[in-house]
């Protein structure tokens, strides 16, 4: 073997161990084979409701058309599916629908999915600030400048039905409206008797429930609203005790009577002072009578509940194996609903909001994680939004942000969460992506030499957060935790990595067992010691808080190494042809073609150069010397 070509093969074995990368705490076998995996499924659709719920899900094609001008009323809840409260909130929600269904002919129980881009427009339109939100929209009811609909500050169920029933009562006495369903909510007067009580009734009412409703009370309201589907009873309410005592009503002991078309009055003492307890004792009354109530309508269509398939189950596993791992889709998925939903869901962009967009934009902008497509998309965006000085409008922005796509399409390699994808519908997703991109943010800020401020991604995570985040309470807690933990005086960038990581420790330890966790995610802190058992100095530990002694030094060094964008998982990613290539596609070419950077352009000039002056002095060391030693027949002769 010749000098040049040992030479060369020395090269060229340098080089390619160059370009391996080196692994950090997590085993790069592992990770070289998960960036090889196939494709993911698509992510279970949103929605905290579904067809087995009374709730009617409204869109953004059947809002106006449900709740618009209609001869009843609507109680409609604008909720955000990723957000932690409208979890929380939606188990009540559903019990409150389910409880109310009977006045479904007067009121609807309804709920829109903000967090869904197509209703973007709706809930910009009616100003929604927080989730979730509860407003009661009228019979009639068309929003208007400063007015789209009454809102509910309460979550309480008992609240939420007390309060609804006094409003369908004061629409009742105020409105005019042709719904013959409506019941009267007028009270029973002293002048009344038994059988005034029928006067300009249909010939179908065949009793009258008299319910005696104490002051600040609204169960006879409730009670009538209860009894909507029961034609042959009227309901009035009584709230003078001597009038009520006509009816042979005793608070104390009878609260209610039934009175029939002969004058024959008839009390009863229900199980509880309460309207379902009224409403369920003159129902048992009515069987008992041989009279039935009208079919209950349905809400909406009854359909088939999404199963999870085995594809989801296989990838869901394959997480669970690898929760180290960042994935380029939920990167993406983070951006994706960031611009999309979050920031063009406001209606008006200004002061201190428009200033935490632009910020915002201008980190995306130096931390991009997106392929050449995603990248001029985030540059023209951001130079959009800068060029305001004083207001921009959700709608103004989020036409600009598609019309830039239509232009650069296709944009983004995945439409689905992977690592972020929960076990089921409407767990994790777009929470842990929004902490993951940020992450990874911090992770390249800390390694980027052109800035020197440690704050640049925390400041653009704290005003994001604070104005735009639709997790309210999410975004209350954050701004809280950030300024006891003085985020602003985070002295270095090293520092700004460790500080977003012990946040998200805090927030895993204060949500560890809420009903928002995912039961195959639970909360803990991380790194586990399986993920890094350098990262713990008691790594046998058992104990899940913040008192785990860390490692710090290792835990800079693994956050570094997750959140490299060569170590970044394609893992189940749609369109990579979109991205830059991976090491691995990048290996693969050098091996195949040789070398094409730079250095490696220059390594093969000097060795190409070497090996010609290499084959000038052999020339001249050895076949020159041949030559002149050759005897000639000349020569000879030349002798002779």
């Amino acid at each position: 073997m010749s000098v040049a070509q040992h030479l060369i093969i020395v090269t060229v074995g340098l080089l390619l161990g160059f370009l391996r990368p080196t692994s950090a705490g997590v085993p790069l076998p592992r990770y070289e084979a998960m960036l090889k995996q196939q494709s993911a499924v698509e992510d279970p659709s949103l929605g905290l409701y579904d067809d087995t719920d009374k709730v009617v899900r409204l869109n953004v094609d059947n809002f106006n058309a449900t709740v618009l001008d209609q001869n009843r009323g609507a109680l409609v809840e604008f909720y955000n599916t990723y957000c932690g409260h409208c979890r929380r909130f939606a188990p009540t929600y559903k019990v409150i629908a389910e409880h109310l269904l009977p006045w479904s002919e007067v009121l609807i129980v309804a709920a829109i999915d903000c967090a869904a881009e197509e209703n973007n427009g709706v809930c910009r339109d009616y100003e929604v600030m927080g989730y979730p939100t509860l407003r009661y929209l009228g019979p009639g009811f068309q929003p208007s400048a400063q007015h789209y609909g009454q809102s509910l500050l309460t979550q309480d169920e008992n609240e939420i039905r007390g309060l609804l029933a006094g409003m369908l009562a004061a629409e009742n006495m105020t409105s005019s409206h042709n719904n013959t369903l409506w019941p009267s909510f007028h009270t029973i007067t002293e002048s009344d008797s038994a059988s005034s009580l029928f006067e300009g009734l249909s010939s179908v009412k065949q009793y009258v429930a008299v319910i005696h409703e104490p002051e600040n009370s609204t169960v006879g309201i409730e009670t009538a609203l209860f009894l909507l589907n029961w034609p042959a009873v009227e309901v009035r309410r009584v709230q003078d005790a001597k009038v009520a005592a006509k009816f042979k009503i005793e608070p104390t002991n009878l609260s209610l009577s039934l009175v029939d078309r002969k004058g024959v009055i008839t009390a009863y003492a229900a199980e509880n002072a309460d309207s379902a307890s009224y409403a369920k004792k003159i129902e048992e009354v009515l069987r008992q009578k041989n009279i039935t109530p009208r079919p209950a309508k349905l809400v909406q269509p009854r359909t088939t509940v999404a199963t999870k398939t085995a594809e989801q189950n296989d990838l869901i596993k394959e997480v669970q194996r690898n929760k180290h791992f960042v994935y380029q889709a939920d990167l993406e998925q983070a951006i994706r609903t960031v611009l999309h939903n979050e920031v063009a869901k406001v209606a008006e962009i200004s002061g201190e909001r428009l200033l935490a967009l632009q910020r915002f934009l201008t980190v995306l902008q130096r931390y991009n994680p997106l392929g050449a497509n995603g990248h001029k998309l985030v540059n023209q965006l951001k130079d959009y939004v800068v060029q305001f000085n004083e207001q921009l409008s959700g709608e103004q922005f989020e036409q600009e942000l598609k019309r830039l796509e239509a232009h650069l399409l296709p944009v983004y390699s995945s439409t689905h969460f992977v690592g972020c994808a929960g076990s089921k519908p409407r767990l994790r997703g777009f929470s842990c992506s929004l902490w993951t991109l940020f992450h990874f943010m911090t992770v390249q800020a800390e390694s980027n030499e052109d800035s020197s401020d440690p704050l640049e991604v925390l400041q653009a995570m704290h005003g994001y957060i604070k104005n735009f985040f639709g997790c309210t309470e999410c975004a209350e807690h954050f701004q809280a935790m950030a300024s006891r933990r003085k985020i602003w005086s985070v002295p270095n960038k090293e520092e700004a990595v460790l500080w977003l990581w012990a946040a998200h420790n805090e927030v895993n330890q204060r949500l560890a067992g809420d009903d928002t966790e995912d039961p195959e995610f639970p909360k803990q802190q991380f790194p586990s010691p399986n993920s890094c058992p350098e990262c713990r100095r008691s790594p046998d530990t058992k104990s899940e808080n913040l008192e785990i002694e860390w490692n710090k030094d290792a835990v800079l060094g693994f956050l570094r190494n997750i959140h490299n964008p060569q170590f970044v998982s394609r893992y189940g990613i749609q369109r990579e042809e979109l991205l830059h290539p991976s090491v691995d596609k990048m290996r693969q070419k050098r091996q195949i073609s040789s070398v094409f950077t730079d250095m490696d352009m220059r390594m093969g000039m000097l060795l190409y150069a070497f090996c010609i002056v290499m084959m000038v002095l052999a020339f001249k060391l050895f076949a020159f010397k041949g030559y002149r030693k050759k005897p000639y027949g000349h020569d000879l002769l030349g002798k002779v």
